[in-house]
């Protein structure tokens, strides 16, 4: 038995059992935490993560895991429900090592409107609303297809003929109709950078529905070199990911991108910097010889 195949079966027995609103984000979220350690992502004993769209905490407990508990985390998250879930579960799973921030990120102080939908809570934003709510049921709809299409879910649907598949999915997805409207508070990082006293960040990672921009508008130049790296996951990929890749690398980072058939689909996809490392010096004099 591989190493590897020792250290999978190691992290799934020891997976933790978070409290959820919905069983399958949870199941889900999961699935999806993988795909944040690509391109050079990786954390160590120590770390200092932010989980920035924290939701109940799902890439929290994955990287808590990882590390078997030598982490200190900070994770946000705005709306209520979902804030009061987190907090459920830093208390009852992280021994005090998960600060749950009951606030979002944005490029300065406020207060925003932010659509909460009970029965799907991971496409809950500030960014949808009634308004274009069929558009965000489409693209997701497109995004579901195309992951039944690449093996996802199990081979029975994919035998499915993809306009009846494209249907039901759109009909299971009128639930995202069903929004609640929260007025939550959000903070530019930098201020709480400031007040947690945070002097390093070993990861930042983003998911937050399309606001992604703003989280990062949201750091002072001062403390863009305490990032060492960050995971953006990017809504509007095609209109948004050069601006995101240039913030990132105009702030010293070293930038991955990577999108998936699915991710095309939904019109998303990832963003990954790194810090490089400093080069150590190569001889005094810079090897000139006397």
């Amino acid at each position: 038995m591989t190493a590897t195949l020792i250290h999978h079966l190691v992290m799934t027995m020891s997976a933790m059992e978070l409290h959820s609103i919905n069983r399958w984000e949870a199941s889900f979220l999961r699935q999806e935490v993988n795909g944040y350690f690509a391109h050079g992502i990786e954390c160590t004993p120590g770390a200092t993560v932010l989980d920035v769209g924290a939701n109940i905490g799902v890439f929290s407990a994955a990287v808590y895991e990882r590390l078997d508990g030598d982490v200190r985390i900070y994770a946000f998250e705005p709306m209520p429900p979902l804030h009061a879930t987190l907090e459920r579960n830093a208390r009852e799973f992280f021994n005090g090592r998960l600060t749950a921030l009951p606030y979002g990120l944005a490029s300065r102080d406020d207060e925003l409107d932010f659509s909460y939908i009970p029965a799907a809570t991971i496409f809950s934003s500030s960014s949808r609303d009634q308004g274009n709510i069929e558009d965000e049921r489409r693209r997701v709809t497109a995004s579901v297809v195309e992951m039944i299409r690449q093996g996802g879910l199990g081979p029975v649907l994919r035998r499915i003929p993809t306009p009846v598949l494209t249907l039901l999915i759109s009909r299971k997805l009128r639930v995202l109709r069903q929004l609640e409207t929260h007025r939550v508070k959000v903070r530019p990082l930098s201020s709480v950078l400031d007040e947690q006293g945070i002097d390093h960040i070993d990861l930042l990672k983003v998911d937050v529905e399309g606001a992604e921009l703003e989280v990062l508008t949201g750091i002072e130049e001062r403390h863009w070199p305490l990032v060492r790296q960050a995971v953006v996951e990017v809504e509007r990929w095609q209109h948004n990911r050069d601006t995101v890749c240039e913030m990132l690398r105009t702030h010293g980072l070293a930038v991955s991108t990577e999108q998936d058939s699915v991710q095309r689909a939904g019109d998303i996809g990832m963003v990954f910097a790194v810090r490089p490392e400093p080069r150590a010096a190569t001889g005094a004099q810079g090897g000139i010889n006397g």
